[in-house]
């Protein structure tokens, strides 16, 4: 009986996964899902009907997918921690075993050292007692057989009067004090030299040279110990700092090896929200050629009132220097696009600035999606958005100047903000007032730009027009 599968299980060639009757509850999952109900990402839709009948399928399969990036990346991250943190500890260690082996071999040392000064004092100690204790022994034997030498002289030549032994008596007094001399003298002289091998303070004895030879290898040993270990603390920080720098580059936004994707989904998904509520369409064309053979530079198109006018996007997270001029020139023209943004996370990546203005109809802007107030970039849009509508307009000539007149205004609105984010991040006690002052700029910046938006809609369809200022 073949076993029961799972509700979620690999498919037969293990290359897959097969998903049957699983069911998610989770309120963020299904409002995001709400969104995909015609196979794309789209608004937020809530009709029932049109629920009940939506396919999920391709929303689940990109859910998956992406859900699966972000646990391998966050897998990979804490792996790369825990190897850190084991590679430290093996930094630890070598240095404490080095340390103790060094201390270790030290004391054998020490120890090795004052046992052979120990048996060199002990050795000397005996043998000058036992210089002393024979010189003794010696001069009692010579005493005594001086003695018995003269008692028995006395006994064979003695008499009434010993003429004879008197005579011989200075003789042999002579010969046994030479004898005692020349006795003492070579056994101190052997004494003294057996002495002298095991005195440890002179150079020249075994005893010293040997002592010589154990310090020299000791010093060997804990300088072998000691590259060794700096040769291996050097490799563990080589191997941690490429750790670190790994790290670092996968935590960057979780980029691909190209560009922050995860940066660009986010912007995508923002900026397709913003052109839905101003009735336009954002298009995600990252992956399409453009008019340009095997070019697609412009990572995304908004397009305005069906076509009328369009401002191609470029979102970027890459830290190498870019030429936004030549690079937006390309984009517009591979994207048919009278105007175009650039989008970079933070303004280091742009010149040290918030927002830059690159000419009436092509701004590069700072903008970070977690952290930054979405009208800001809405603001920028409806910039755009109305220099692409009055470089597409070709007629009502008074319209069209009143227009290119407000934005031209709105432009130089708009480069006051760099100046104001500036002020903000650098003076915090005034930051309630900076914050009223880019509201009130984005505010004048809107009602200007609403100003040409109503210009426009008035333009007649009989006067022909040249667009200059903003053309």
């Amino acid at each position: 009986m073949p076993a029961k599968k799972n509700s979620a299980h690999f498919d037969d060639a293990l290359t897959g996964i097969e998903i049957e009757r699983l069911t998610v509850r989770d309120k963020d999952v299904a409002h995001e899902a709400q969104r995909w109900t015609a196979g794309e990402r789209g608004p937020v839709i809530d009709d029932p009907d049109v629920l009940a009948a939506a396919d999920l399928t391709t929303f689940v399969t990109e859910a998956i997918k992406i859900g699966a990036h972000a646990l391998s990346a966050a897998g990979q991250a804490h792996d790369a921690k825990a190897l850190q943190q084991m590679l430290k500890d093996v930094g630890e260690k070598a240095a404490e075993s080095t340390t103790k082996a060094v201390e270790t071999t030290e004391r054998a040392t020490k120890t090795a050292a004052e046992a052979m000064a120990k048996a060199a004092n002990d050795a000397k100690k005996a043998i000058t007692e036992a210089d002393a204790a024979s010189r003794k022994e010696f001069t009692t034997s010579v005493d005594n057989a001086k003695k018995s030498l003269n008692a028995e002289l006395r006994r064979i030549f003695g008499g009434t009067n010993p003429e004879l032994i008197d005579k011989l008596q200075p003789v042999l007094d002579k010969f046994g004090a030479d004898l005692d001399a020349k006795v003492k003298v070579g056994t101190g002289d052997l004494l003294a030299k057996a002495a002298k091998q095991f005195d440890p303070s002179d150079p020249t004895s075994p005893m010293a040279k040997h002592a010589k030879a154990l310090d020299a290898q000791q010093e060997k040993l804990t300088k072998l110990i000691a590259d060794n270990h700096s040769d291996l603390a050097k490799k563990v920080d080589e191997v941690v700092v490429a750790l670190k720098i790994q790290e670092a580059r996968n935590s960057v936004t979780t980029r691909t090896t190209r560009k922050g994707a995860a940066f660009e989904d986010v912007l995508g998904g923002l900026l397709q929200d913003i052109a839905a509520g101003m009735g336009d369409e954002y298009t995600d064309t990252r992956n399409t050629t453009g008019v340009i053979a095997r070019c697609q530079k412009g990572d995304g198109v908004w397009t305005v009132g069906g076509g009328t006018a369009q401002v191609v996007i470029e979102v970027t997270d890459s830290i190498k220097e870019r030429q936004w001029t030549p690079y937006l020139d390309l984009a517009e023209r591979n994207r048919e696009a009278n105007a175009s943004l650039g989008i970079v996370p933070t303004p280091e990546q742009n010149g040290g600035q918030s927002i830059r203005v690159l000419g009436p109809r092509r701004v590069v802007m700072a903008f970070k999606p977690e952290a930054d107030d979405p009208a800001l970039l809405r603001t920028v849009v409806m910039l755009l958005r109305a220099s692409a509508l009055a470089a597409s307009s070709r007629r009502g000539a008074d319209e069209i100047a009143t227009a290119e007149e407000k934005i031209t205004e709105a432009i130089k609105q708009l480069e006051k903000i760099d100046g104001v984010k500036k002020l903000a991040s650098s003076i915090q006690k005034n930051a309630t007032k900076i914050e009223n002052d880019c509201t009130g700029i984005n505010a004048g910046i809107q009602r200007l730009l609403t100003d040409a938006l109503e210009a426009l809609t008035e333009v007649p369809a009989d006067q022909p027009h040249e667009s200059g200022a903003v053309a």
